[in-house]
């Protein structure tokens, strides 16, 4: 009889007990969130030949006579499966729902070999220096976003909000700013009132008789005086430094008892763009030109709907001849077929900036960019509505500007402008853009999170805090997008749980019990077979 038997259970036992260390791990890491259970792998020893060698089966084949030398553990396998996501209040947390891994960089081994390692441990917070990093310090990796463009870079980097140290109220503070953006155009939806009466007009230019009446130069701001036009609506502008600043538009109708060719039925309404007086940065403050910035006529069918606009603005070298229309020619268009006016802001004549152009959208725009022949400026219009230029192959936008009867109001108004805003919170969906909202009400995209993929998972080694780091076995990591190449997207406000099953871990470990007391079983008995064939000599 053979004692290898003792060898073979010690080996069962060693098994066993690794098998256990290896249940107690998963279990130990029930409640960790990102965590990846493991599977204990077994195989049988290389067995021993009998020394009467083999014999032979009655067809002739031949067979050999082995014993087992026991067992061993061939492998730890990670078990990757996708496990539940558990909601969260933060909007920093991630998970990743379905293939890929975090790439998260260790900040303290710059450009060292293996200075990235892998998880799908979501826990992220913004440090003081404003980079994403997971509770141990490592930063998150993702694709930087052009602000201005919102082109994404083809290079991962560290995810870190583009901060800056300023001064608040004379205490250093660290932020992230929204810069500001000057308007450059502006959509205005209102009702004239089909109703109202002519409170301007002029017999020679009735289409102009806002711009006979205005006075830039009244010592009060108030270039009407005590005859308003019929309907006002005002707005607020950004200049280049964010910089509020107020635009109006007056509204006044005009007697088409006055006109020649007019349109039987159809109403006629005057505009005018203005600046206060007192903000005009060119060489007309002071006149009676002061803040005026462009004006036109909107034409509406006898149902009030728009179907015509004229727009003209004045020559920049002639602004304090702005009374003289023969310095009003009609106004060029935006690239997408809006009329533009420009002007200057300044404080006190003293101009801030330069000057701007701003489009303006009553709800017609034209198709080409172009007008229709007309009156080469404002004084070749006089009285004959033929001479008004209008929009060539106009558009109607769903929102449009009317002449009702009934008061008139303005119903929407916007502009594309905004001063600087401060960072209020951050999302990040399901494409992995980490955006950011400010306190004007504008969003910026800064990264988009890289998603990582292997070519064999199984091959990854652990490197504690729910890292993995790449080996031979598992490839070089392989980074993308969310979604592409078979990668899961983002979930945010989530982290993943981990995917450790008590049910099956308990199973697990009674089979290992079982198999460790039946292993110990094995050695007790060889020991006392041993025992028993030591007593035969004594």
């Amino acid at each position: 009889m053979g004692f290898s038997s003792l060898f073979v259970g010690a080996t069962g036992v060693v098994a066993h007990g690794n098998r256990m260390q290896v249940v107690a791990n998963n279990l130990a890491n029930v409640s960790t969130m990102g965590f990846r259970r493991a599977d204990a792998l077994f195989c049988d020893a290389m067995s021993r030949q009998l020394a009467s060698g083999g014999g032979q089966y009655e067809s002739g084949a031949s067979y050999s006579s082995q014993i087992g030398m026991g067992v061993a553990m061939s492998a730890v396998r990670n078990i990757f499966t996708q496990s539940g996501l558990e909601l969260t209040s933060t909007s920093t947390d991630l998970a990743i729902s379905g293939n890929g891994f975090f790439g998260v960089r260790d900040p303290g081994s710059e450009g060292a070999a293996g200075a990235t390692h892998y998880t799908r441990a979501g826990a992220f917070r913004f440090d003081l220096d404003a980079y994403l990093v997971d509770p141990h310090g490592f930063r998150l990796q993702g694709y930087v976003v052009d602000r201005q463009t919102g082109e994404v870079s083809n290079q991962v980097s560290d995810v870190q909000l583009p901060y800056e140290d300023v001064i608040i109220d004379g205490q250093p503070a660290r932020v992230v700013r929204s810069q500001p953006r000057a308007t450059s155009s502006v959509a205005m939806v209102t009702n004239l009132d089909a109703m109202s009466g002519d409170k301007h007009s002029s017999e020679t230019n009735p289409f102009f008789a806002m711009l006979a009446a205005y006075d830039g130069s009244r010592a009060d701001g108030n270039p009407f005086g005590d005859n308003q036009p019929a309907y006002s609506s005002n707005l607020t502008v950004y200049d280049s430094e964010g910089n509020e600043r107020k635009l109006s538009v007056h509204f006044d109708p005009v007697d088409t008892s006055t006109l020649s060719n007019a349109v039987p039925g159809y109403i006629y309404w005057e505009y005018l763009v203005a600046l206060p007086t007192s903000a005009d940065g060119s060489d007309a403050f002071n006149t009676s030109s002061a803040g005026l910035a462009g004006m036109g006529v909107l034409v509406f069918t006898d149902q009030g709907e728009l179907v015509e606009q004229s727009a003209y603005s004045l020559d920049p070298g002639a602004r304090a001849d702005g009374k003289v229309l023969s310095n009003w020619a009609p106004a060029s268009f935006s690239a997408d077929g809006k009329p533009e006016f420009s002007f200057t802001y300044g404080s006190n004549g003293a101009a801030i900036g330069e000057m701007v152009t701003i489009s303006y959208d009553f709800g017609l725009t034209s198709r080409t960019s172009s007008w229709k022949p007309g009156g080469a400026t404002a004084a070749d219009v006089g009285r004959n509505a033929n001479n008004l230029p209008g929009m060539d192959d106009a558009r109607r936008d769903a929102r449009i500007t009317t002449s009702y009867d009934q008061s008139s109001f303005t119903l929407f108004q916007i502009q594309d402008g905004h001063t600087w805003g401060y960072l209020l919170n951050t999302s990040v969906d399901k494409d992995g853009f980490l955006s950011g909202y400010f306190s004007n009400g504008q969003s910026e995209q800064f990264y988009q999170v890289a998603n990582y993929r292997f070519t064999s998972e199984w091959g990854l080694r652990r490197a504690g805090n729910n890292h993995f780091v790449s080996t031979d076995a598992s490839g070089e990591a392989i980074v993308g997008k969310a979604g592409q190449g078979g990668r899961g997207f983002f979930e945010q406000n989530s982290l993943e749980t981990s995917n450790v099953d008590m049910a099956q871990e308990f199973a697990d470990m009674i089979i290992t019990q079982r198999g460790y007391q039946a292993n110990t079983k094995v050695i007790t008995t060889t020991d006392s077979l041993l025992n028993t064939l030591i007593s035969i000599k004594r």
